[in-house]
């Protein structure tokens, strides 16, 4: 099986000690094929194979010992299966005999994973003198091959294992003759499994352009992942340029970084879209969704509000709709969807006032964050992940963090037209394992790595830690610590009096320059934006794992998010009615 991974295109594989595992374990030594990574905890190994899987775009393997280890990958587990990310999870059983009957470290790992696996496999046993070579090597290609097949994810193999596990003698002997420098075995796979890409007929191409006919006034809303490849960021740009349409951009969508035309991306509406005389103003006639769902609450709230033509573009296997608004859905990849329909459409790009007045909009709005934000000298949240931005070199992939991290890079970062990746677990959207994942990406990398999350999701993975105790990871990892729950500020639960700021507030009056030592990282505090540049900046350049904390205080936080975000709605009103007076 170990072989036959290889030869599929596996290249790393994160183990978690246990003793029923062992075989497997003995199997990818002796194969010499596959990078082993020993992570202790099995949450934050999930995590990590997840990070380096989607860096990779290839599936990494997870191998654990029987019992409660194998239930610790369900969380990375559902985050791969909605984030389409492709890992194998190997869990080592006990032999049929033992379940049901109280045997140690037995649980029922059969389907352990449920729906969230793309397919789920009992072993069969291995067994002397039985000629299963065949039937493993198969199994192999074929978890691979599903891992990878659209929609990508997690595929789970059971192996239950009898005692005795091994034959001591000869796996040591084996291990020890085996010289480390042989080529792995990368013969062709037992089974080479052809892609299949899914294209939309010329007929429905036809159709989707006849509807279009007489809708002038559309948005192209991309969410995360619209635009995993560069190729689809460049096709959304043609399709734009065509329809004279603005491009609402997530940040996580890859449309608000990179070299491709970024002139009808739309980066502030977020802030526009909470004005209700702007809404009403701009309604849309059609609306081409590409990716998952986006972040922002009153995007959301306005899509809903148009319901005339609600075009899906979604993953093959997918249906990223939870708002029930899509009036049609085309199961194809974003470059192939752009470029048919520009072709279909033909004719060339023209000036639109419709498009110009987002386009101004957006501008004026974006215009007085960032005046806003260069004037404030206090650790505001929002301007750890804007200055943040501003330091890091090219080709430097961010990863932000659940909760307020990736908000408020939704509603601050603009458009930045250059070779940076902005990332971030938005499957399940949890603050468990951010750690771990931005550690496996940064494993997976050769340009720099920066980790901006809150206190409450590093102390939910604070384990993760001890990857880099073990290996020589470089990140930057941002604590923003505000000592709770920052986001629940923000909902009405707020209002509560007492019971907010124990149950929804959470204060734990805790820091992170005692656990920073369970990670041998390099510790600082910023308390300036000078200091914070200069340790920003000295992390960048040295290798290891870094973590600068960041102290904020809720409340203030909060009103000053208010104040700066009131302040673009009031920059939005009054070029309004200027506009009206004249």
């Amino acid at each position: 099986m170990a072989q036959e991974f290889a030869r599929a295109g596996v290249t790393d594989a994160c183990i978690s000690p246990g003793s029923r595992s062992t075989a497997i374990v003995t199997g990818l030594l002796r194969s010499r094929s596959i990078q082993p990574w020993v992570i202790l905890d099995e949450r934050s190994a999930g995590f990590f194979a997840m990070g380096m899987a989607r860096e990779k775009r290839r599936p990494v393997l997870l191998v654990c010992t029987s019992g409660t280890a194998a239930a610790n990958y369900l969380p990375a587990v559902v985050e791969a299966s909605l984030s389409n990310i492709p890992l194998i999870v190997v869990t080592a059983d006990r032999p049929r005999e033992a379940r049901d009957f109280r045997s140690a470290q037995t649980i029922d790992q059969v389907r352990l994973y449920g729906s969230h696996a793309r397919w789920s496999v009992d072993l069969a046993t291995p067994h002397a003198g039985d000629a299963l070579d065949s039937y493993y090597r198969t199994v192999a290609s074929r978890a691979v091959a599903t891992a990878m097949r659209a929609p990508a994810g997690p595929v789970h193999l059971n192996f239950p294992m009898r005692e005795p596990l091994i034959d001591v003698e000869e796996e040591a002997a084996a291990l020890r003759d085996s010289p480390r420098s042989v080529q792995p075995d990368l013969n062709a796979p037992r089974a080479r499994v052809y892609p299949v890409r899914s294209v939309l007929s010329d007929e429905s191409v036809g159709a989707i352009a006849e509807k279009l006919r007489g809708l002038e006034r559309g948005a192209i809303v991309c969410g995360p992942r619209a635009a995993g490849r560069a190729e689809d960021a460049r096709a959304v740009a043609r399709l734009a340029e065509r329809l004279s349409w603005p491009i609402l951009a997530d940040p996580l969508s890859g449309l608000r970084v990179g070299a491709h035309d970024g002139s009808r991306v739309v980066d502030s509406y977020d802030v526009l879209l909470r004005d209700p005389a702007f809404c009403e103003a701009h309604q849309l006639d059609a609306i081409f969704q590409i990716g998952d769902p986006p972040v922002s609450k009153p995007l959301a709230q306005f899509m809903a509000a148009s319901r005339r033509f609600h075009l899906m573009v979604a993953e093959p296997g997918t249906w990223p709709d939870p708002l029930h608004v899509a009036t049609d859905v085309a199961a194809v990849t974003a470059a192939e969807f752009c470029d048919a329909l520009a072709a279909a459409l033909g004719g060339s790009a023209r000036a639109s006032s419709w498009l110009d007045a987002w386009l101004g909009a957006s501008a004026k709005v974006r215009a007085a964050l960032d005046e806003a934000l260069a004037a404030e000298t206090s650790m505001f949240e929002p301007k750890v992940i804007t200055e943040t931005i501003r330091l890091i070199p090219d080709g430097a992939l961010v990863h932000a963090g659940n909760s307020m991290p990736v908000r408020d890079m939704d509603t601050f970062v603009g458009r930045a037209p250059r070779d940076l990746v902005l990332e971030g677990n938005r499957g399940a959207s949890g603050i468990d394992g951010v750690l771990s994942t931005a550690l496996g990406a940064a494993a997976a990398r050769m340009d720099p790595t920066v980790l901006i999350l809150g206190d409450l999701s590093c102390l939910h993975d604070i384990g993760g830690l001890q990857i880099a105790a073990r290996y020589p990871i470089h990140l930057l990892v941002i604590v923003i610590n505000n000592d709770g729950g920052g986001i629940f500020s923000f909902l009405p639960q707020a209002g509560l009096g007492d019971p907010f700021e124990t149950f929804f507030g959470t204060p734990h009056g805790l820091g992170f320059e005692k656990a920073s030592a369970l990670g041998r990282a390099r510790y600082a505090q910023a308390s300036s934006w000078a200091g914070f540049e200069a340790v920003v900046s000295s992390a960048l350049r040295e290798p290891g794992l870094h973590l600068l904390e960041i102290r904020s205080e809720r409340n203030r936080n909060f009103k000053t998010h208010r104040r700066v975000i009131e302040a673009a709605l009031d920059r939005l009103r009054g070029e309004a009615a200027i506009k009206g007076a004249r």
